[in-house]
């Protein structure tokens, strides 16, 4: 049903209440007499009554569903979402969602609904074993970005994203879901195989943070089956679970009446309709299906603690969380009421951010919101991270926020702000209504399927939003504060390191808290106005002095009268989305080692300080309302700015890149602020085994250079602000030698007054300057070190072969190809043959500055007994390929992925932002952005070549992490 406006959306009825109100006064102060002023009030009650009526009424009706979109329903009660979309081109989003999830496994079937949803991908009646997988890769799909799976707690979710300029393979991807619906082959031999796959993405997501969440989760969830149905399941079912266990879990829950088919894309939606038909009008629904229970979880119990402690957990957190029944949005009275709480969560948070900016904040960072942990569970969550020791202070801080809430309410322009900013994303969306992807709508009717979630589309929703904020006042807002915080349903959580000499505090101190805040004072908060111009006068321009355009690629080059470059590439990829990229030569290379620190930091020091006269909270108020966001970098060879607008903002983005150069702020405050947060992060940062993994990696690879210490609590006595900020200025000082690339909906010759002001105002020193090299260079022969680390049985393996090259793109090319072929052989090696791990990944890297340099890493996890047993299989392959090089069907599936991820992003702003700057910071042909030809023109012997190149068995890093009581 397509939306209609209603007069009974909105202000309208308490407009009318206002108006005749005054009316009725006027009549009742008028000589007419008592009779007369009675009659009158008589009618304005009945005016009143059937205005409130017809709100009610129209409040009542369903949230209208995407005009767009096919939605029906199979005789076997499967139901079908069909849009066609062109973004991106030629492609379909496909999902075949299934409304069953790890909260329906019996006590023997603990973790198998995820395990059949590894199966679904090993073998089925019309795809043998791994012959689904390659059959994907070898039409350009990768196993991940295009093709993949989840499993939660109430739902499993397969995703494929085909091509559609082929008939006979969008066809094959209907035919797949098909499979994953009712055909999953369970071969024993593929079972067995995958358990050791299970196994280990069980025991990759292991370490402190699960061991936190074995302990909350059985309070959170008290009373309820979803405390003993993780999704992952549990390790000693996964090892000894029956086959037959496996298959009843899909017998009983996959069919059709359980099942939704998304479809996005583009392509012609009654075709779609057609295949959806073919494919799944014969599944037979169960003649005596098993009743899909919602399993609930209790929300009237007096306030819970889930307080957790464990001596590898980083940092320290709090939060308290507020249960409750899961509502859905499936009338416009629920969606207006979303609205509300909205607003709430965005003014409440802002609050909290403020008080992060303090020189001696309560909490390092924190949040409210509305979030969900299962179908059934809604929460309304105050969670904030805090330093060690912090816990009671950060809960007060969060519990007198919310009672400030209560008491006072928010003020009016904050509520104003907020409104510009909700409804200013909203007409983002719609001036993109063209553009949006694909899988954004394939996303959205999954979420309609399973949980009811509204979509009524862009035009709609912006429509009723319209029509509904300027109704949603402060007292309705305000009531909220005692409505999502009460002693029922209250869980409080506490998460942070055990270490020796430090004690979390106990049930009774915390309910203190409680008790506290509700009898301290309270002042309400004051909402401090903000300028209405960031620049109150622009600075002299400077004209284009030189205009040259690449043709092919419709690209403009700009040279200004200051020095700046800009290059334009106008593009209809997005209609309100301009990318801005700016860089410049030097970066942090040009400080000695002993002051790296400050210079490193100095970026983000002065963004965290604001602009011009504005701090970053009145930045940040400013700018509600307006697209556009802008931060200065500082990196090791160059600095810049990197930001998008949309067009009609993008002169406050060219003010905020010129008040980055010219007017930087200063502020002691948040340097202080950012001070505590980064003390706060450093705090524990040493129990973590990862990081003493890593540490030891980027130590190793830069054989001990200074500049690659790790940012440890000792070295936060080398921060300085003044230091940063006088090196911030000098890297801001001249804008001669900066190049701007802008790429979005805009025209040239309309940029061209703003860039010349704003650009062209920028100061000019003429220095020529570039960046120097520092001297890190990796180490020769074969290192190989041992981190021991860690309560978990579990290891982290990386290999990195690392050395001087020739650079070139084609080079690079060559590089990225023997990456992309490795990849898919080491995955089906170690873990498709083997089990020995969940996933391996490969990537390469060249570059040709400092100086040209490879890079080439294999990364793994495992078990820790079976480290040296996968590392020697990776070098047999090595081996193997060096010798023999990529088989045809490996040249066949990377090429084609390559060609396909050519045509999607030739229409991402973001790829054209980033090629034009690499390309152009390299002094390269620009052109090649378009061009196939390095696509094209690689063979299968130069990859061979190239693995004998930079693949040496004599030359490599290999650091294995182990838990502290290694396992051999």
């Amino acid at each position: 049903m397509k939306y209609q406006t209603d007069a009974a959306f909105g202000p309208r009825p308490i407009l009318r209440w206002g108006a005749l109100l005054g009316a009725a006064s006027a009549l009742a102060v008028a000589t007419v007499g008592l009779a007369v002023a009675a009659a009158a009030l008589t009618g304005v009650a009945g005016a009143l009554s059937e205005a409130a009526a017809q709100e009610q009424q129209s409040l009542s009706e369903p949230v209208p569903f995407d005009p767009q979109a096919t939605v029906g329903t199979l005789s076997n009660g499967l139901i079908y979402y069909i849009r066609q979309n062109s973004r991106p081109e030629n492609r379909a989003e496909l999902r075949l969602v299934v409304n069953a999830g790890s909260v329906l496994e019996d006590e023997d079937q603990r973790g198998l609904a995820h395990f059949l949803e590894h199966m679904a991908f090993n073998g089925t009646e019309n795809f043998e074993k791994q012959e689904l997988v390659n059959y994907l890769e070898s039409i350009g799909m990768r196993f991940g970005p295009n093709i993949n799976a989840f499993t939660s707690f109430d739902e499993t979710v397969y995703m494929l994203r085909v091509p559609t300029d082929d008939p006979d393979i969008l066809a094959t991807g209907f035919q797949i879901l098909e499979d994953w619906s009712h055909g999953v082959a369970f071969d024993p031999e593929e079972v067995e195989k995958e358990r050791g796959v299970v196994i280990e993405e069980w025991r990759l997501g292991r370490g402190a943070m699960a061991r936190i969440r074995d302990q909350q989760l059985p309070i959170l969830f008290q009373g309820s089956l979803y405390a003993e149905r993780l999704p992952i399941g549990d390790r000693e079912t996964l090892e000894s679970f029956e086959h037959e266990a496996l298959k009843a879990f899909y017998r009983t829950w996959y069919r059709p009446d359980l099942m939704a088919v998304v479809a996005v894309g583009d392509f012609q939606a009654a075709d779609i309709e057609a295949l959806i038909r073919k494919h799944f009008q014969g599944l037979e629904a169960s003649a005596s299906p098993a009743p899909r229970p919602r399993v609930e979880v209790p929300v009237d119990h007096p306030t819970l603690f889930a307080l957790a402690s464990d001596p590898e957990v980083p940092n320290t957190q709090v939060g308290v969380i507020y249960k409750r029944p899961a509502r859905q949005v499936r009338t416009l009275a629920a969606f207006r009421q979303r609205l509300v709480e909205d607003l709430y969560s965005s003014m409440f948070n802002r609050r909290l951010f403020e008080l992060t900016q303090q020189a001696e904040p309560p909490f390092l960072s924190g949040g409210v919101g509305l979030g969900r942990f299962a179908r059934a569970l809604e929460t309304y969550q105050l969670f904030a991270l805090v330093e060690d020791g912090g816990i009671e202070t950060g809960l007060e801080a969060l519990l007198t926020e919310a009672e400030r809430v209560s008491r006072h309410g928010f003020t009016q322009s904050e509520l104003e702000r907020e409104r510009r900013e909700l409804l200013r994303a909203l007409e983002s969306r719609y001036a993109e209504r063209e553009q949006q992807e694909s899988a954004r709508y394939a996303g959205e009717y999954m979420t309609h399927f399973l949980y009811g979630s509204p979509s009524p589309g862009i035009e709609a929703e912006l429509e009723i939003t319209r029509e509904f904020l300027p109704g949603i006042g402060l007292e309705e807002i305000n009531r909220l504060a005692d409505e999502e915080i009460s002693d029922e349903g209250r869980v409080v959580l506490v998460s942070a390191p055990s270490k020796e000499g430090s004690e979390l505090p106990g049930e009774d101190q915390l309910l203190a808290v409680f008790t506290a805040v509700e009898g301290k004072e309270i002042s309400p908060y004051e909402d401090v106005a903000t300028g209405t111009t960031l620049v109150s006068e622009p600075p002299a321009p400077s004209p284009v002095v030189s205009e040259r355009t690449i043709e092919e690629i419709d690209l403009t080059v700009w040279e200004l009268g200051n020095g700046v470059r800009v290059l334009l590439k106008p593009t209809d990829f997005k209609a309100d989305e301009i990318l801005v990229r700016a860089y410049s030569p030097g970066g942090t290379s040009l400080v000695a080692d002993e002051d790296l620190l400050p210079a490193s930091t100095a970026d983000v020091v002065v963004a965290r300080g604001g602009v011009g006269d504005l701090s970053l909270v009145d930045l940040d108020k400013f700018m509600a309302g307006k697209v556009a966001q802008l931060s200065p970098y500082i990196s090791p060879l160059t600095e810049g700015l990197s930001g998008e607008a949309s067009p009609q903002d993008l002169e406050t983005l060219f003010q905020l890149a010129y008040l980055y150069f010219t007017a930087p702020r200063k502020d002691s405050t948040a340097f202080l602020a950012y001070r505590a947060l980064l003390e706060g992060l450093l705090e524990n940062r040493d129990a973590d085994p990862r990081a003493a993994f890593q540490d030891t990696l980027s130590i190793t690879l830069a054989q001990g250079h200074p500049r690659v210490r790790p940012f440890t609590m000792e070295r936060l006595e080398e921060l300085d602000l003044e230091e940063s900020f006088d090196f911030y200025r000098d890297r801001f000082a001249d804008a001669s030698d900066f190049t701007f690339i802008l790429v979005g909906s805009f025209e040239p010759k309309t940029l061209r007054p703003l860039v010349e002001t704003w650009l062209g105002g920028l100061p000019s020193l003429r220095r020529e300057e570039s960046w120097r090299d520092v001297g890190i260079d990796p180490p020769t022969g074969v290192v190989r070190k041992e981190v021991r680390k860690g309560i978990e049985p579990q290891s982290r393996t990386r290999l990195v072969f690392a050395g001087p090259a020739i650079y070139s793109v084609e080079e690079d090319h060559v590089l990225e190809t023997l990456a992309s072929i490795l990849d898919i052989r080491l995955r089906e090696r170690l873990r498709e043959d083997l089990g020995g791990t969940y996933g391996v990944s490969v990537s390469a890297s060249l570059q040709g500055d400092p100086d040209p340099e490879y890079a080439f890493r294999i990364g793994f996890g495992s078990d820790p007994a079976r480290v040296q047993e996968l590392v020697g299989v990776v070098f047999q392959e090595l081996e193997a390929f060096r010798l023999e090089g990529p088989t045809e069907e490996e040249v066949q599936k990377v090429r084609e992925s390559q060609r396909r991820a050519k045509e999607t992003n030739l229409r991402e702003n973001r790829y054209w932002a980033g090629q034009l700057s690499a390309l152009d910071r390299y002094g390269l042909d620009l052109t090649l952005v378009e061009s196939y030809e390095l696509i094209e023109g690689w063979s299968a012997e130069q990859v061979r070549e190239a693995s004998v190149r930079y693949l040496s068995p004599d030359h490599y890093v290999q650091v294995s992490l182990f838990p502290e009581e290694r396992v051999r």
